[in-house]
Protein backbone atom coordinates (compact mmCIF):
# COMPACT_ATOMS: atom_id res chain seq x y z
CA UNK A 1 0.00 0.00 0.00
CA UNK A 2 2.80 2.86 1.03
CA UNK A 3 4.81 1.59 -2.22
CA UNK A 4 1.66 2.11 -4.22
CA UNK A 5 1.25 5.57 -3.08
CA UNK A 6 4.86 6.31 -3.50
CA UNK A 7 4.61 5.24 -7.11
CA UNK A 8 0.76 7.58 -7.55
CA UNK A 9 2.08 11.01 -5.34
CA UNK A 10 5.76 11.10 -7.19
CA UNK A 11 5.51 9.69 -10.58
CA UNK A 12 2.64 11.77 -12.00
CA UNK A 13 2.18 15.36 -11.24
CA UNK A 14 -0.92 15.30 -9.00
CA UNK A 15 -1.81 16.82 -5.77
CA UNK A 16 0.18 15.38 -2.76
CA UNK A 17 -3.15 16.17 0.27
CA UNK A 18 -1.62 16.57 3.90
CA UNK A 19 -2.99 12.94 5.13
CA UNK A 20 -0.80 11.66 2.16
CA UNK A 21 2.06 12.81 3.66
CA UNK A 22 1.31 11.94 6.92
CA UNK A 23 0.61 8.01 5.80
CA UNK A 24 4.29 8.08 4.45
CA UNK A 25 6.20 9.47 7.29
CA UNK A 26 4.43 7.05 9.26
CA UNK A 27 5.69 4.15 7.04
CA UNK A 28 8.68 5.08 6.68
CA UNK A 29 10.13 7.01 9.15
CA UNK A 30 12.63 5.17 11.93
CA UNK A 31 11.88 6.98 14.64
CA UNK A 32 8.10 5.05 14.36
CA UNK A 33 10.29 1.76 13.66
CA UNK A 34 12.55 1.96 16.13
CA UNK A 35 9.54 2.19 18.58
CA UNK A 36 6.95 -0.06 17.64
CA UNK A 37 10.07 -2.56 17.98
CA UNK A 38 10.47 -1.67 21.30
CA UNK A 39 6.81 -2.03 21.61
CA UNK A 40 6.91 -5.12 20.43
CA UNK A 41 9.98 -5.93 22.04
CA UNK A 42 7.96 -5.28 25.39
CA UNK A 43 5.22 -7.67 24.23
CA UNK A 44 7.88 -11.12 24.37
CA UNK A 45 9.22 -9.68 27.28
CA UNK A 46 6.04 -9.79 29.25
CA UNK A 47 5.27 -13.27 27.73
CA UNK A 48 8.50 -14.87 29.44
CA UNK A 49 7.91 -13.43 32.33
CA UNK A 50 4.35 -14.56 32.53
CA UNK A 51 6.36 -18.64 31.70
CA UNK A 52 7.80 -18.12 35.32
CA UNK A 53 4.51 -19.61 36.42
CA UNK A 54 4.10 -22.65 34.32
CA UNK A 55 6.10 -25.29 35.03
CA UNK A 56 8.87 -26.38 33.61
CA UNK A 57 9.67 -29.48 31.65
CA UNK A 58 13.27 -30.74 30.51
CA UNK A 59 14.90 -33.62 28.76
CA UNK A 60 18.94 -34.57 29.08
CA UNK A 61 20.60 -37.19 27.84
CA UNK A 62 24.76 -37.80 28.42
CA UNK A 63 27.24 -41.06 27.53
CA UNK A 64 30.03 -40.89 29.88
CA UNK A 65 33.44 -42.54 29.36
CA UNK A 66 35.31 -43.27 32.30
CA UNK A 67 39.08 -44.09 32.74
CA UNK A 68 37.85 -46.75 35.52
CA UNK A 69 35.22 -49.11 35.59
CA UNK A 70 32.48 -47.36 37.34
CA UNK A 71 29.02 -48.59 38.87
CA UNK A 72 26.43 -48.08 35.91
CA UNK A 73 23.32 -47.45 38.67
CA UNK A 74 23.25 -45.55 41.84
CA UNK A 75 23.13 -48.36 44.97
CA UNK A 76 20.18 -48.12 47.23
CA UNK A 77 21.48 -51.30 49.20
CA UNK A 78 24.04 -53.69 49.38
CA UNK A 79 23.64 -57.40 48.25
CA UNK A 80 26.84 -59.37 48.39
CA UNK A 81 24.85 -62.22 46.53
CA UNK A 82 23.81 -59.49 43.92
CA UNK A 83 26.84 -57.25 43.33
CA UNK A 84 26.69 -54.04 41.35
CA UNK A 85 27.49 -53.97 37.46
CA UNK A 86 30.46 -52.14 37.17
CA UNK A 87 31.64 -50.33 33.30
CA UNK A 88 33.60 -47.58 31.63
CA UNK A 89 30.92 -46.59 29.65
CA UNK A 90 27.95 -45.28 31.18
CA UNK A 91 24.89 -43.89 29.55
CA UNK A 92 22.10 -41.74 31.28
CA UNK A 93 18.69 -39.94 30.15
CA UNK A 94 15.96 -38.38 32.21
CA UNK A 95 13.06 -36.37 32.04
CA UNK A 96 12.90 -33.41 34.57
CA UNK A 97 9.35 -31.56 35.79
CA UNK A 98 10.27 -28.38 37.74
CA UNK A 99 7.53 -25.70 39.60
CA UNK A 100 7.97 -22.68 41.88
CA UNK A 101 5.28 -23.64 44.39
CA UNK A 102 5.67 -20.08 46.03
CA UNK A 103 7.70 -17.18 45.33
CA UNK A 104 7.27 -13.74 47.11
CA UNK A 105 8.01 -11.35 44.22
CA UNK A 106 7.25 -13.45 40.80
CA UNK A 107 3.84 -11.74 40.43
CA UNK A 108 5.29 -8.19 40.92
CA UNK A 109 8.22 -8.93 38.61
CA UNK A 110 5.27 -9.83 36.39
CA UNK A 111 3.25 -7.25 36.75
CA UNK A 112 6.35 -4.73 35.79
CA UNK A 113 7.18 -6.33 32.45
CA UNK A 114 3.45 -5.92 31.17
CA UNK A 115 3.36 -2.35 32.70
CA UNK A 116 7.11 -1.56 31.26
CA UNK A 117 5.37 -3.48 27.80
CA UNK A 118 2.67 -0.97 28.05
CA UNK A 119 4.81 1.83 28.74
CA UNK A 120 6.57 1.15 25.43
CA UNK A 121 3.19 0.60 23.62
CA UNK A 122 2.49 4.03 24.83
CA UNK A 123 5.90 5.38 23.93
CA UNK A 124 5.23 4.44 20.34
CA UNK A 125 1.71 6.25 20.06
CA UNK A 126 3.53 9.43 21.00
CA UNK A 127 6.15 9.16 18.51
CA UNK A 128 3.67 8.51 15.97
CA UNK A 129 1.82 11.31 17.11
CA UNK A 130 4.97 13.80 17.08
CA UNK A 131 5.83 12.30 13.72
CA UNK A 132 2.60 13.36 12.25
CA UNK A 133 2.71 17.28 14.06
CA UNK A 134 6.52 17.20 12.27
CA UNK A 135 5.13 16.02 8.78
CA UNK A 136 2.29 18.44 9.38
CA UNK A 137 4.72 21.61 10.25
CA UNK A 138 7.13 20.42 7.17
CA UNK A 139 4.15 20.20 4.78
CA UNK A 140 2.99 23.75 5.77
CA UNK A 141 6.57 25.23 5.32
CA UNK A 142 6.89 24.01 2.17
CA UNK A 143 3.60 25.10 1.12
CA UNK A 144 4.16 28.41 2.62
CA UNK A 145 7.75 29.05 1.20
CA UNK A 146 6.33 28.20 -2.08
CA UNK A 147 3.73 30.58 -1.80
CA UNK A 148 6.06 33.31 -0.38
CA UNK A 149 8.78 31.95 -3.38
CA UNK A 150 5.64 32.68 -6.08
CA UNK A 151 4.47 36.37 -4.41
CA UNK A 152 8.24 37.35 -4.76
CA UNK A 153 8.80 36.61 -8.31
CA UNK A 154 5.49 38.21 -9.22
CA UNK A 155 6.56 41.07 -7.18
CA UNK A 156 9.87 41.06 -9.35
CA UNK A 157 8.11 40.43 -12.53
CA UNK A 158 5.77 43.53 -11.43
CA UNK A 159 8.58 45.73 -10.38
CA UNK A 160 10.79 44.84 -13.70
CA UNK A 161 7.54 46.21 -16.12
CA UNK A 162 7.94 49.16 -13.81
CA UNK A 163 11.19 49.61 -14.34
CA UNK A 164 10.75 48.84 -17.88
CA UNK A 165 8.26 51.83 -18.20
CA UNK A 166 10.64 54.35 -15.84
CA UNK A 167 13.42 53.80 -18.22
CA UNK A 168 11.00 54.71 -21.19
CA UNK A 169 9.66 57.97 -19.92
CA UNK A 170 13.30 58.67 -18.96
CA UNK A 171 14.13 58.16 -22.39
CA UNK A 172 11.43 59.63 -24.13
CA UNK A 173 12.34 62.96 -21.17
CA UNK A 174 8.74 62.70 -19.70
CA UNK A 175 10.81 61.67 -16.23
CA UNK A 176 13.46 62.53 -13.94
CA UNK A 177 16.42 60.30 -14.56
CA UNK A 178 15.55 59.65 -10.02
CA UNK A 179 12.34 57.71 -11.36
CA UNK A 180 14.67 55.22 -12.98
CA UNK A 181 16.55 54.81 -10.32
CA UNK A 182 14.06 54.50 -7.49
CA UNK A 183 12.52 51.78 -9.87
CA UNK A 184 15.80 50.06 -10.36
CA UNK A 185 16.29 50.10 -6.55
CA UNK A 186 13.17 48.56 -5.53
CA UNK A 187 13.83 46.05 -8.44
CA UNK A 188 17.14 44.91 -6.83
CA UNK A 189 15.75 44.53 -3.74
CA UNK A 190 12.89 42.74 -4.31
CA UNK A 191 15.51 40.22 -6.55
CA UNK A 192 17.31 40.07 -3.05
CA UNK A 193 14.57 38.78 -1.36
CA UNK A 194 13.17 36.30 -4.01
CA UNK A 195 16.93 34.89 -3.74
CA UNK A 196 16.00 34.23 0.25
CA UNK A 197 12.54 32.97 -0.39
CA UNK A 198 13.89 30.40 -3.16
CA UNK A 199 16.67 29.55 -0.10
CA UNK A 200 13.82 28.79 2.14
CA UNK A 201 11.99 26.80 -0.39
CA UNK A 202 14.93 24.46 -0.84
CA UNK A 203 15.32 23.96 2.60
CA UNK A 204 11.55 23.58 3.40
CA UNK A 205 11.49 20.81 0.66
CA UNK A 206 14.63 19.01 1.83
CA UNK A 207 12.89 19.17 5.54
CA UNK A 208 9.47 17.65 3.91
CA UNK A 209 11.30 14.81 1.56
CA UNK A 210 13.40 13.51 4.44
CA UNK A 211 10.26 13.02 6.48
CA UNK A 212 8.37 11.42 3.67
CA UNK A 213 11.82 8.81 2.61
CA UNK A 214 11.77 10.81 -0.87
CA UNK A 215 14.28 12.93 -3.35
CA UNK A 216 13.88 16.30 -2.73
CA UNK A 217 13.70 16.63 -6.41
CA UNK A 218 10.44 14.74 -6.50
CA UNK A 219 8.58 16.77 -4.23
CA UNK A 220 6.90 19.71 -6.19
CA UNK A 221 5.74 22.50 -3.86
CA UNK A 222 3.05 23.43 -6.35
CA UNK A 223 0.97 19.93 -5.96
CA UNK A 224 0.75 20.77 -2.49
CA UNK A 225 -2.64 22.03 -1.14
CA UNK A 226 -3.49 24.13 1.03
CA UNK A 227 -5.11 23.37 4.79
CA UNK A 228 -7.25 24.37 7.46
CA UNK A 229 -9.38 23.07 10.23
CA UNK A 230 -12.51 21.79 9.50
CA UNK A 231 -14.08 22.84 12.92
CA UNK A 232 -12.52 25.90 14.29
CA UNK A 233 -14.56 25.57 17.79
CA UNK A 234 -12.32 24.19 20.84
CA UNK A 235 -13.30 23.07 24.24
CA UNK A 236 -12.51 25.36 27.63
CA UNK A 237 -9.35 25.43 28.58
CA UNK A 238 -10.41 23.32 32.12
CA UNK A 239 -11.67 20.63 29.48
CA UNK A 240 -8.72 20.75 27.49
CA UNK A 241 -6.29 20.30 30.58
CA UNK A 242 -8.11 17.52 32.05
CA UNK A 243 -8.62 15.36 28.73
CA UNK A 244 -4.65 16.01 28.11
CA UNK A 245 -4.36 14.64 32.39
CA UNK A 246 -6.27 11.91 31.19
CA UNK A 247 -4.93 11.17 26.96
CA UNK A 248 -1.61 12.47 27.21
CA UNK A 249 0.46 9.65 26.18
CA UNK A 250 3.87 10.97 28.10
CA UNK A 251 1.70 11.06 31.16
CA UNK A 252 0.11 7.93 30.41
CA UNK A 253 3.73 6.39 30.05
CA UNK A 254 4.84 7.73 32.87
CA UNK A 255 1.81 6.91 35.32
CA UNK A 256 2.61 3.18 33.99
CA UNK A 257 6.19 4.08 34.31
CA UNK A 258 5.05 4.71 38.60
CA UNK A 259 3.29 1.32 38.63
CA UNK A 260 6.36 -0.27 37.32
CA UNK A 261 8.32 0.94 39.88
CA UNK A 262 6.07 0.24 43.03
CA UNK A 263 5.78 -3.25 41.04
CA UNK A 264 9.71 -3.60 41.17
CA UNK A 265 10.03 -2.55 45.03
CA UNK A 266 6.97 -5.33 45.81
CA UNK A 267 9.44 -7.96 44.12
CA UNK A 268 12.25 -6.52 45.92
CA UNK A 269 10.42 -6.57 48.78
CA UNK A 270 9.40 -10.43 47.98
CA UNK A 271 13.23 -11.06 48.92
CA UNK A 272 12.57 -11.33 52.47
CA UNK A 273 10.27 -14.55 52.06
CA UNK A 274 11.56 -18.21 51.31
CA UNK A 275 11.50 -19.56 47.89
CA UNK A 276 9.64 -23.01 47.47
CA UNK A 277 9.84 -24.87 44.70
CA UNK A 278 9.04 -28.69 43.63
CA UNK A 279 10.75 -31.08 40.94
CA UNK A 280 10.41 -34.79 39.50
CA UNK A 281 12.62 -36.82 37.85
CA UNK A 282 12.87 -40.13 36.13
CA UNK A 283 16.00 -41.42 35.32
CA UNK A 284 17.48 -44.24 32.99
CA UNK A 285 21.13 -45.70 33.39
CA UNK A 286 22.48 -48.02 31.30
CA UNK A 287 25.84 -49.50 29.42
CA UNK A 288 27.10 -51.84 26.70
CA UNK A 289 26.96 -54.55 29.20
CA UNK A 290 23.40 -53.70 30.73
CA UNK A 291 20.04 -53.43 30.63
CA UNK A 292 18.67 -49.89 30.99
CA UNK A 293 17.62 -49.68 34.61
CA UNK A 294 15.18 -46.58 35.76
CA UNK A 295 13.97 -45.24 38.50
CA UNK A 296 11.87 -41.95 39.58
CA UNK A 297 13.02 -38.80 42.19
CA UNK A 298 10.52 -36.49 43.65
CA UNK A 299 10.85 -34.03 46.34
CA UNK A 300 10.53 -30.02 47.00
CA UNK A 301 12.81 -27.26 48.12
CA UNK A 302 12.45 -24.25 50.32
CA UNK A 303 15.45 -21.79 50.21
CA UNK A 304 16.01 -18.85 52.22
CA UNK A 305 19.18 -16.85 52.16
CA UNK A 306 19.86 -16.11 56.14
CA UNK A 307 22.73 -13.31 55.47
CA UNK A 308 23.23 -11.48 51.99
CA UNK A 309 25.46 -8.40 53.09
CA UNK A 310 22.97 -6.04 53.27
CA UNK A 311 21.73 -6.17 49.21
CA UNK A 312 18.47 -7.60 49.93
CA UNK A 313 17.57 -3.93 51.86
CA UNK A 314 19.81 -2.07 49.31
CA UNK A 315 17.47 -3.47 46.91
CA UNK A 316 14.49 -2.46 48.52
CA UNK A 317 15.72 1.23 49.51
CA UNK A 318 16.66 1.42 45.50
CA UNK A 319 13.80 0.37 44.41
CA UNK A 320 11.91 2.81 46.88
CA UNK A 321 13.90 5.61 45.66
CA UNK A 322 12.82 4.59 41.86
CA UNK A 323 8.78 5.29 43.14
CA UNK A 324 9.83 8.21 44.52
CA UNK A 325 12.02 9.75 41.20
CA UNK A 326 9.07 7.92 39.23
CA UNK A 327 6.03 9.98 40.90
CA UNK A 328 8.63 13.46 40.69
CA UNK A 329 9.13 13.17 37.20
CA UNK A 330 5.08 12.56 36.40
CA UNK A 331 3.78 15.01 38.36
CA UNK A 332 7.11 17.54 36.51
CA UNK A 333 5.55 16.53 32.78
CA UNK A 334 1.46 17.32 34.41
CA UNK A 335 3.22 20.23 34.92
CA UNK A 336 4.82 20.48 30.97
CA UNK A 337 1.38 19.41 29.72
CA UNK A 338 -0.62 21.87 31.48
CA UNK A 339 1.76 25.07 29.95
CA UNK A 340 1.76 23.34 26.58
CA UNK A 341 -1.69 23.87 26.83
CA UNK A 342 -1.81 26.96 27.31
CA UNK A 343 0.91 27.71 24.75
CA UNK A 344 -1.10 26.21 22.22
CA UNK A 345 -4.59 27.90 23.33
CA UNK A 346 -3.07 31.01 23.35
CA UNK A 347 -1.25 30.76 19.74
CA UNK A 348 -4.44 28.91 18.27
CA UNK A 349 -6.01 31.88 19.55
CA UNK A 350 -4.10 34.32 18.45
CA UNK A 351 -3.30 32.90 15.16
CA UNK A 352 -7.02 33.23 13.82
CA UNK A 353 -7.09 37.01 15.06
CA UNK A 354 -4.11 37.25 12.86
CA UNK A 355 -5.65 35.59 9.99
CA UNK A 356 -9.21 37.58 10.71
CA UNK A 357 -6.90 41.25 10.51
CA UNK A 358 -4.58 39.85 7.79
CA UNK A 359 -6.96 39.04 5.55
CA UNK A 360 -8.76 42.49 5.34
CA UNK A 361 -5.45 43.52 4.99
CA UNK A 362 -5.01 42.25 1.92
CA UNK A 363 -8.26 42.92 0.45
CA UNK A 364 -7.65 46.49 1.27
CA UNK A 365 -4.12 46.41 -0.25
CA UNK A 366 -5.28 44.92 -3.46
CA UNK A 367 -7.58 47.25 -3.38
CA UNK A 368 -4.46 50.32 -3.36
CA UNK A 369 -2.20 48.79 -5.15
CA UNK A 370 -4.33 48.48 -8.22
CA UNK A 371 -5.53 52.42 -7.63
CA UNK A 372 -2.05 53.16 -7.08
CA UNK A 373 -0.93 51.12 -10.09
CA UNK A 374 -4.16 52.59 -12.80
CA UNK A 375 -3.35 56.27 -10.85
CA UNK A 376 0.90 55.79 -12.01
CA UNK A 377 -0.25 54.68 -15.63
CA UNK A 378 -2.53 57.47 -16.28
CA UNK A 379 0.03 59.92 -14.81
CA UNK A 380 -1.95 61.20 -12.12
CA UNK A 381 0.11 59.06 -9.39
CA UNK A 382 3.40 59.25 -7.98
CA UNK A 383 5.68 56.08 -8.19
CA UNK A 384 6.87 55.96 -4.89
CA UNK A 385 3.67 55.80 -3.96
CA UNK A 386 3.19 52.75 -5.98
CA UNK A 387 5.80 50.76 -5.16
CA UNK A 388 4.90 51.35 -1.59
CA UNK A 389 1.72 49.86 -2.14
CA UNK A 390 3.14 46.79 -3.65
CA UNK A 391 5.35 46.09 -1.23
CA UNK A 392 2.56 46.56 1.12
CA UNK A 393 0.67 43.84 -0.51
CA UNK A 394 3.48 41.37 -0.76
CA UNK A 395 3.86 41.44 2.93
CA UNK A 396 0.26 41.44 4.01
CA UNK A 397 0.33 38.22 1.63
CA UNK A 398 3.37 36.75 3.50
CA UNK A 399 2.18 37.53 6.63
CA UNK A 400 -1.49 35.78 6.04
CA UNK A 401 0.05 33.03 4.70
CA UNK A 402 2.24 32.34 7.96
CA UNK A 403 -0.75 33.18 10.29
CA UNK A 404 -2.98 30.63 8.25
CA UNK A 405 -0.22 28.05 8.78
CA UNK A 406 0.59 29.33 12.32
CA UNK A 407 -3.19 28.22 12.88
CA UNK A 408 -3.31 24.90 11.90
CA UNK A 409 0.03 24.31 13.73
CA UNK A 410 -1.31 25.85 16.72
CA UNK A 411 -4.35 23.36 16.27
CA UNK A 412 -2.10 20.04 15.71
CA UNK A 413 -0.14 21.18 18.71
CA UNK A 414 -3.08 21.38 20.72
CA UNK A 415 -4.45 17.84 19.72
CA UNK A 416 -0.92 16.31 20.22
CA UNK A 417 -0.85 17.50 23.67
CA UNK A 418 -4.49 16.50 24.43
CA UNK A 419 -3.97 12.83 22.95
CA UNK A 420 -6.21 13.14 19.80
CA UNK A 421 -3.43 13.33 17.16
CA UNK A 422 -3.64 10.61 14.92
CA UNK A 423 -4.23 10.02 11.26
CA UNK A 424 -8.01 9.82 11.91
CA UNK A 425 -7.79 12.76 13.61
CA UNK A 426 -5.79 14.24 10.66
CA UNK A 427 -8.43 13.19 8.34
CA UNK A 428 -11.13 14.02 10.09
CA UNK A 429 -10.19 17.72 11.41
CA UNK A 430 -7.70 18.81 8.86
CA UNK A 431 -9.41 19.93 5.46
CA UNK A 432 -6.87 20.08 1.95
CA UNK A 433 -8.02 23.41 0.30
CA UNK A 434 -7.14 23.30 -3.55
Amino acid sequence: MTALLLITVFAQVQPLTVQEAVALSLARHPAVALAEARAERGAHVTREAQAARLPQLSLESSVTRFQEPMVVAPLHGFDPTNPPVFDRTLAQGSVALGYTLFDAGRGARIARSGQLASAASVQAEAVRAQVIGATVRAYLRLRSAGEVSAAQQKQVDALQRERDRAAQLVEQGRAARVVLLRAEAALSAARADAVSAQSELDVARQELARLLGAEAEAIDPQTLLAVRVRARGVPARPQLVEAAAQQNPELRRLRLQVDAANSERSAARGSWWPRVQLAGRFVEYGSGGTAPQGEWQGGAQLSYPIYTGGSRSAAIDRAAADVRAAQAELALAQRGVAEGVDRALTALTAARARVTALAAAVTQSEEVTRIERLALEAGAGVQSDYLTAEAALFRARAALTDATATEVLARVELARVTGELTTDWVAAQLENVP
